[in-house]
């Protein structure tokens, strides 16, 4: 019999599953055991679950920048290829003096540090070799007056749901155990109370483990089986707008090219080039829209499906919706003009300083928490579940410890966000499905 200690970790996202991966490639464990609410996985409501995600290294924040370059480091591996693919990310700002600016030239600095060849775009000739590369018949707004920007060679995007799959056949290749449709309902605790030794589902299941890593993602905050586990207000359930046109095989053709596109105009703005179905997704990674009950309301929410489809409702506010087109038209006018293919509600496990939270949890020395995301983990896949089991396992350098401790005293906000505030999700002002159609701008 082994006396390999055992794991349990609830939550089949990219946390959850990148860590189980990392857990079993090391041999040390005698099984590791991931379960998840959902009935079929990937969670095709899960943040982790999306056609695709930005995968970039430029930041403001240090520790995030040098790992973030670690990750595309991996990203550009064979075992990745398909899924990973690098067009090169165009950040563009207003030289405006203001906060974002400055913020903008601190990312752009850290950037060129690590890749010198990069160089600041002002120009509409500047820019548009990187935005219609190889001479594609693509019409491009002209740049502000004030327009800077750069375009970083080494990133891109990863289709989400594929590199999640990609790790459940890891996971299951080395060994360990994958059940969806688990829904916790409590922590099981030894019989003195003062640790875990498992959980409890809804229908009565028991699964026990010595350790147990809860990675829940947006439906961490509410869940009543870990009320008090966290400093109150630390975790939030906050919902982005997302949404997507559909190209024609022909315009497919001429985007396939494009660089990712982020604005850091104080709008949050990004974009990405189609994918192969041709449907090229655009979103804000903003302070987000807050649901009442703290619960994500999303397509697996019977509920919520239902008022919408009675409704003839989009998951997406009006406001946004005239957002995201007008930031479309200042890069790519005919796209600003296309119907909306599909949107959605994105939901992010969000910490209001943006650092991420893995941590032990105070009450019981067996559970740690790894959540937290704040929408911009995704990009570290490949290396998350590494840095997630050096915390496991005390091994995570001092410094990374404190940034992503639970009862840490965390910054006022996200620098990458700073100065937006979260909304109230009001479904009175959620766009019809008429106003997803084409339009004049």
């Amino acid at each position: 019999m082994s006396t390999k200690p055992t794991v349990l970790i609830v939550g089949a996202g990219e946390f959850g599953a990148s860590t189980a991966v990392s857990l079993l490639k090391t041999g040390n464990y005698g099984n590791v055991t991931v379960v998840d609410r959902a009935p079929v996985l990937p969670a095709m409501d899960a943040a982790s679950c999306d056609i695709n995600k930005v995968v970039r290294f430029d930041y403001y924040d240090r520790d995030y920048c040098d790992l973030a370059k670690a990750a595309i480091d991996e990203w550009n591996k064979d075992e990745w290829k398909g899924i990973y693919h690098q067009p090169g990310v165009c950040i563009r700002w207003n030289d405006d003096g203001s906060y974002d600016a400055n913020y903008s030239k601190k990312v752009y600095e850290n950037v060129k540090e690590k890749i010198p060849s990069v160089s600041l775009l002002s120009t509409r000739d500047q820019f548009v070799p990187h935005l219609a590369p190889k001479n594609a018949a693509i019409p491009v707004t002209d740049p502000a007056p004030n327009a800077l920007g750069y375009l970083n060679p080494y990133g891109g995007w990863a289709n989400a749901a594929g590199a999640v799959e990609k790790l459940y056949k890891d996971l299951l290749a080395l060994g360990g155990t994958l059940e969806a449709g688990v829904n916790f309902e409590e922590l099981l605790l030894t019989e003195d109370g003062k640790d875990v030794r498992g959980i409890r589902t809804k229908a009565g299941r028991e699964y026990t483990a010595d350790k147990v890593i809860v990675a829940l993602g947006s439906w961490t905050a509410a869940h009543p089986a870990l009320s008090g586990l966290l400093p109150k207000g630390l975790l939030t359930a906050t919902g982005q707008v997302v949404a997507a046109v559909q190209l024609s095989p022909e315009d497919a053709k001429r985007y396939a090219d494009i660089p990712v596109s982020m604005h850091y105009d104080g709008s949050a703005f990004y974009m990405f080039p189609p994918n192969k179905d041709g449907l090229l997704k655009f979103a804000f990674h903003a302070a987000g829209f807050t649901s009442e009950s703290g619960v994500p309301r999303t397509a697996t929410d019977p509920e919520a499906v239902q008022w919408t489809e009675e409704n003839k409702k989009g998951w997406i506010p009006k406001a946004s919706l005239a957002g995201l087109r007008h930031q479309l038209d200042i890069v790519y006018p005919e796209l600003a003009k296309m119907p909306i293919a599909y949107s959605r509600m994105c939901w992010y496990s969000d910490v209001v300083d943006g650092d991420w939270v893995i941590d032990y949890s105070k009450q019981y020395p067996s559970l740690m928490f790894a959540t937290g995301g704040a929408g911009h983990a995704f990009k570290f896949l490949p290396i998350i579940g590494n840095i997630i089991r050096s915390r496991f396992e005390n091994t995570l350098e001092p410094h990374l410890v404190q940034k992503w401790r639970a009862s840490r005293e965390s910054a006022a906000e996200d620098p990458a966000r700073a100065g937006m505030q979260r909304q109230p999700l009001n479904l009175n002002e959620l766009v019809g499905e008429a106003e997803l159609g084409g339009v004049t701008v």
